[in-house]
């Protein structure tokens, strides 16, 4: 349970690289497989139909230029336009920012941390800053991690981050085609590019916003094989055996995603609400972090019938910009609080579960 100062959201900033891109136009931005072998080109075309129902997808955001095929920013550029968004709006500047939490799956460098290239792009003269290193639940835990530091007083203001730049993993050119899986293929389509940040503060602003009443973390995945896979680091280190055997190429087991995921979450979501206390009757809104329609659909109805509510509304913005991991939910944040639909005391709860070795997490928000 979260004590100490009350910590409010006093800023709040996106960005989405580049114009939205159709679904019937991902190929032609990513770059079409045509070194793929003719029995998974064939398939292609088969399930590309069918996927754009389940997937939900209507446009995507990607940071590659179509043309010249070269990436037009970094994990560190995205993430900077949203963090200067973020402290303009909450009026402070960058060095009143004390603590920096960056969270993402995924890295410009594996060495130094995003965290300190992101606050010399701010021009942070100094910080303590933390990198966190998950995929879906990235976001969550750097806001546990950021309001709890902030709450004691051990902080002052914290700046809370993250990036996805999925499309360097994601272009034809980056694939050992002749051993691409149909699994890797689909999640061109609807993995996309963004970024997102949050100023946390312990001094209510002037503008309307929403205060920090809990956050939850739940790894609950031992046991259960992990599903989501990016298997380069030191235990494949050799390059000319990754990309023979293609394991460089971002794997995630869809079947066991689709059967397992929304009845873990279903449950979990209960447990986060049982552990903190809060009756699901007063939250009026509730987002999901999930990546695709279909499985949207199944964990909002089993959710919806876990908290015998049948008639929460459920928030996405997945249609309108693919789902750029981590970030999505401050994405979708940012444009459900632009016009403040919350009366003061009304909470909105959002709740993920990562599959890539099932964690839990979520956080409750109240307006102020």
């Amino acid at each position: 349970m979260k004590t100490g100062r009350d910590i409010y959201i006093s800023g709040i900033g996106t960005f989405s690289p580049g114009e939205p891109v159709p679904f019937d136009k991902i190929e032609d931005v990513l770059g079409h497989l045509t070194e793929a072998s003719p029995k998974m080109i064939r398939r292609i075309g088969r399930v590309q139909g069918v996927m754009k129902q389940l997937l939900g997808i209507e446009y995507s955001h990607y940071a590659i230029d179509p043309v010249t095929r070269k990436a037009t920013e970094t994990n560190t550029t995205m993430v900077t336009k949203a963090a200067r968004k973020a402290l303009d709006m909450a009026g402070l500047k960058a060095e009143d920012v004390d603590l920096l939490v960056y969270a993402g799956i995924f890295y410009d460098h594996y060495c130094p941390p995003n965290s300190v290239f992101v606050q010399e792009a701010l021009g942070i003269p100094a910080c303590a800053e933390i990198e966190i290193h998950s995929n879906c639940t990235a976001i969550y835990k750097a806001i546990q991690v950021a309001s709890d530091l902030v709450a004691n007083g051990r902080y002052r203001n914290a700046l809370v981050v993250s990036s996805q730049l999925s499309s360097p993993f994601l272009r034809s050119e980056y694939y050992n085609q002749s051993v691409l899986t149909e699994e890797q293929i689909v999640l061109r389509w609807f993995l996309s590019d963004g970024a997102g940040a949050l100023v946390l503060t312990p001094e209510k602003p002037k503008q309307p916003c929403v205060k920090i009443v809990d956050t939850y973390l739940d790894s609950i995945g031992v046991g259960i094989p992990a599903t989501m896979r990016l298997s380069i680091g030191t235990v494949n280190s050799n390059v000319q055996e990754i990309y023979a055997k293609g394991l460089h190429h971002l794997t995630q087991d869809l079947k066991t995603v689709a059967s397992l995921g929304p009845k873990l979450g279903a449950k979990g979501i209960k447990n986060m609400l049982n552990k903190w206390g809060v009756g699901p009757d007063k939250v009026k809104c509730l987002f999901l972090n999930i990546p695709t329609k279909h499985l949207m659909d199944i964990g909002a109805d089993l959710i919806r019938k876990e908290l015998n509510r049948p008639d929460i509304p459920i928030y996405t913005k997945l249609s309108t910009r693919g789902y750029p991991g981590a970030p999505a939910i401050i994405i979708a944040l940012d444009e459900y609080l632009k016009d403040m639909p919350l009366k003061p005391g009304e909470q909105i709860l959002s709740f993920v579960t990562e599959s890539s070795k099932w964690m839990h997490a979520g956080f409750l928000l109240e307006r102020a």
